[in-house]
This record gives structure tokens, C-alpha cells and sequence, in this order.
């Protein structure tokens, strides 16, 4: 009998060490994630903001989400659909304005769901903005993406690589300059803007 008890507490002590040893390894594990997630998210959202302050305003938080989306919209994602990426990632098809990724450009064609395809659009939810404007970024009717304060976000490509999307920020001016790859900070003025196809190098 007293042997039977003394087998029943070795078991009992093994099974609280392999329990202790499995929640040391899911600590281990958890801290490994966090530390992987403090790496990655910075580069999942490759924004720079051409403004000082560490502090963020709602309108920047929402215009930084809009941009992302905007990107998402043309490169497509993981089970979503993109522009670019439906047109087989041609150069010549990366958009010009925002209004393409609501209204199809003149000779691209219609989504073929044999090839997988072609135009399939609108890519994004439209809220009936439009540009209000006409100028190298589109027209007064064509429909419009909006940042945080209300106006339209434009599409600058000084070159297929450098492509990019801009809000003018809380001034309201774009200030950041159209024909230059990678434009300073400083000379972006409080513009919010996100890189298509590389990474925010400026300085």
C-alpha cells in the first residue's frame, strides 16, 4: 500500500514537471512572436510621415489607413483582388490615377475568369467623392478616395518603380514634388505618402 501511494506521487510529480516544462515552452514561444511582430509591423506599413511629433491625429491614423488600403487595392493581397495584379503586373497597366481603380482605362480588358485576368473592378467601395479638380491627377468628375481631412488622395509615378500614393496632409498643399524618385522629407512638407513597389529609403 505504501508503495502504491509512493508510484502515484512520482507520477503526479512527473506530470507536473512536463505541465511546468509545457507552459515555460509557451512562454518562450510567445515572447519569440512578439519580438518577430515588433520586427515586422514597421515594414508591413512602410509609411514616413514628413512631419515632427511623435503624436499622431485621428486624421493621420485614417489617412494612413486609406493609403494602405489603396495599396491593397492594386497590388492585391492575399485572397483579394488587385488591379496591377489582375492585369498580369505589366508595367504599362500600373494606374495612373485613382479613378482607374473605379473606372477602366480605355483598352484594358474585361476580367476573363478562364485566364484569371483582366479589369474586375471597382476595386475599392466608393462614397460618391470626386476629384474636384482637373489637373495631371484627374478630373473634376472622376471619382475620388478621400484622407482623413476630406480631400482626394493622388497617384505620383515620376517613373513605374517609384510609383506612389499621396495625401497633402493636414495643410491641404502637395507639396511633395512629382518628378523626383525619392524626394526628401523635408521637402514633402506634412504630405502622408506610401511607396508602391519599394521601400521608403528618404531621409
Amino acid at each position: 500500500m505504501h508503495m502504491h501511494h509512493d508510484h502515484t506521487a512520482s507520477k503526479a510529480a512527473r506530470h507536473h514537471r512536463m505541465a511546468g516544462l509545457t507552459l515555460l515552452e509557451l512562454l518562450v514561444v510567445l515572447l519569440v512572436l512578439v519580438a518577430v511582430a515588433a520586427i515586422i509591423v514597421p515594414n508591413v506599413s512602410d509609411l514616413r510621415l514628413g512631419f515632427a511629433g511623435d503624436r499622431k491625429t485621428p486624421q493621420q491614423i485614417a489617412t494612413e489607413q486609406t493609403l494602405m488600403q489603396v495599396r491593397t487595392s492594386i497590388l492585391g493581397a492575399e485572397g483579394q483582388k488587385g488591379l496591377w495584379l489582375d492585369l498580369a503586373q505589366r508595367e504599362a497597366d500600373l494606374p495612373q490615377t485613382i479613378a482607374e481603380l473605379f473606372v477602366p482605362r480605355v483598352g484594358w480588358p474585361d476580367f476573363d475568369p478562364n485566364t484569371r485576368l483582366g479589369w474586375r473592378g471597382p476595386y475599392l467601395l466608393s462614397n460618391g467623392a470626386r476629384y474636384g479638380a482637373t489637373d495631371a491627377y484627374g478630373n473634376a468628375d472622376d471619382p475620388a478616395v478621400l484622407d482623413g481631412w476630406g480631400r482626394p488622395i493622388v497617384i505620383q509615378m515620376p517613373d513605374a518603380e517609384h510609383i506612389r500614393i499621396v495625401s497633402k496632409g493636414e495643410d491641404g498643399v502637395l507639396s511633395t514634388p512629382p518628378a523626383v524618385n525619392l524626394p526628401a522629407l523635408a521637402a514633402c512638407g506634412d504630405d502622408v505618402l506610401i511607396f508602391l513597389r519599394v521601400a521608403d529609403t528618404r531621409s
